[in-house]
């Protein structure tokens, strides 16, 4: 079965299960000594780890900060211009945290960068070595041979790195993004240290976020959160400013929902437009029948649906019209409506319907609906099981009669019953209307009305302009329809309502649930009329 494609972003929905964690191999248990003596030279070494760690860092804060040390100066300023002063005011500090893989505990944000570290100008490892207070120069020095290839593809007559001209000016630009970022970017892109020209196309492109609409403090966040920019900045800035410019003109996102995207599926920033993204699009669109507008509705509450190709989401559309009789379009719908049922794994998928059809009794066409317009698929088998228990063991319903209510009313697996509003509407529908719980057969939409909002005001209606009760079915009526049964006039009925809405008997239904005492409890059938009345 394809997975995720090369982009490398996780669908929204994918199992843990999936998720592989190495384990160490079981010791021997002729190298288990727990001898005194062994625990002591353990100790010692720790001891002596520790003491060389604490030196090593106070040796480089020394040298920071000491007489002789030689800070870096500030880069270059831009030349003037409103692209230069847009980079310049994008690119300031912002006070990330400092999440730089290989840094010892405790080694601290680098604020200024110290070029006496280094033996010499070429001296890159053991810069990076001290600067970052790094566990082993091995960690640098790969990707400092990796910086050296670059600039000497750029540059074949190049030798070695230079500290000053390759280095450092690239890492006092990203160290005032965020402490840190210099190490990260220097370790997992160091290519772009033997750019010449990665300082410049770094600053343009925080320039073109700006002139998008992305704000300054919002661009530096952008590249302190995910540190690819600086690798497509340099190596396809055309492909950068194609991204965007997709999203602002394509698909027509605010620069507040182009961040959306991006922090929640960063794989998209190193995806070619034209190659990866459209092409996903297009199978929101053509084979799902998809408007563009609705497909971006969805792909804004699911942006991870464009870290998957679409081989991947094939396979579960065709899961739903196979499993489930969907058309495609109905696909689409559910995907819009509740984009994480779509992006489950097809074993989630498969076992969540089984259980559906066979605990439940679901034909296939009430299974489709609880499906396409319930999203039960978006939720684990655990949570639809609590569920359905509280229907059946808290109520008293059978599964049976369960599945019946479901064919009229999807959605009612969506609905916790344990919690606090739920409970109330449960009660009034017992101690205000008078209504046995079985009542919900006839009616199970009764749970998706609002309490204070349509139940309440309707059933005193019912009572002061009808003098009769409140059949549920009415709680569906337009207020139109609704003014016709009770046989009063709209302009009549509206302004009885408003009078309703700001008495005193309207504002126990008012408040938050949390504030209401319990006023029905799974598996009981009476309630004291006087716990309702003083709820």
């Amino acid at each position: 079965m394809p997975g995720p494609c090369s982009v490398g972003c996780r669908p929204a929905q994918q199992d843990h299960a999936t998720a592989h964690t190495a384990c160490r191999p079981e010791q021997p248990v002729w190298q288990r000594n727990t001898s005194t003596a062994c625990s002591w030279h353990a100790a010692q070494r720790g001891l002596r780890l520790g003491s060389e760690r604490q030196r090593r860092r106070r040796n480089g804060a020394a040298a920071a900060t000491g007489a002789s040390a030689e800070v870096l100066p500030p880069p270059e300023q831009a030349a003037p211009g409103g692209q230069a002063a847009a980079a310049a005011a994008a690119l300031q500090l912002v006070g990330c945290a400092n999440g730089a893989d290989g840094l010892q505990p405790g080694g601290g944000a680098a604020t200024q960068l110290d070029a006496s570290l280094a033996k010499d100008d070429g001296d890159v490892v053991n810069f990076m070595f001290h600067q970052y207070h790094l566990y082993e120069r091995r960690q640098a020095k790969g990707s400092a041979a990796r910086a050296l290839s670059a600039l000497q593809a750029a540059q074949p007559g190049a030798e070695a790195l230079s500290l000053r001209r390759d280095v450092l000016p690239k890492l006092e630009l990203l160290e005032a993004i965020s402490p840190g970022l210099g190490w990260r970017v220097f370790r997992r892109w160091p290519e772009e240290f033997g750019s010449p020209e990665a300082v410049e196309r770094w600053r343009l492109a925080a320039a073109y976020l700006f002139t998008v609409g992305v704000p300054p403090e919002e661009i530096s966040r952008l590249f302190a959160r995910h540190a690819a920019f600086f690798r497509v900045a340099v190596a396809r800035p055309d492909a950068l400013r194609r991204l965007f410019d997709w999203m602002a003109q394509d698909l027509q996102l605010a620069p507040q929902s182009m961040l959306k995207l991006i922090n929640r599926c960063p794989a998209v920033v190193q995806a070619d437009v034209d190659t990866v993204l459209k092409p996903r699009l297009r199978f929101f669109t053509q084979q799902l029948g998809l408007s563009q507008e609705r497909a971006v509705t969805g792909l804004l509450r699911c942006p991870e649906a464009l870290g998957v190709d679409t081989a991947w989401l094939a396979q579960r559309a065709d899961f739903f019209c196979r499993e489930l009789g969907m058309t495609p379009q109905e696909v689409g719908a559910l995907f819009v409506r509740e984009p994480s049922a779509v992006m489950s794994s097809l074993e989630r998928l498969q076992q969540t319907v089984d259980w559906l059809r066979q605990e439940l009794g679901l034909g296939q066409e009430t299974l489709c609906k609880v499906v396409a317009k319930g999203g039960a698929t978006k939720y684990p088998l655990t949570t639809l099981q609590a569920r359905v228990a509280a229907w059946t063991d808290g109520l008293g319903f059978s599964p049976a009669e369960l599945g019946a209510m479901l064919g009229s009313a999807p959605r009612l697996l969506l609905y916790p019953l344990q919690e606090p509003k739920y409970q109330a509407k449960l009660a009034f529908l017992k101690e205000e209307l008078g209504l046995p719980l079985r009542a919900l057969l006839s009616f199970p939409a009764y749970l998706t009305y609002s309490l204070a909002g349509r139940i309440a005001p309707r059933a005193a209606a019912a009572r002061a302009l009808g003098d009769r009760p409140l059949p549920l079915p009415k709680l569906a009526m337009t207020d139109e329809a609704f003014a016709r049964w009770l046989g009063v006039e709209a302009e009549e009925w509206e302004a009885w309502l408003a009078a309703w809405r700001q008495g005193v008997d309207t504002q126990r239904w008012k408040l938050p649930p949390a504030c209401r005492p319990p006023l029905f409890g799974a598996g009981q059938d009476e309630q004291p009329r006087s716990q309702l009345a003083h709820a």
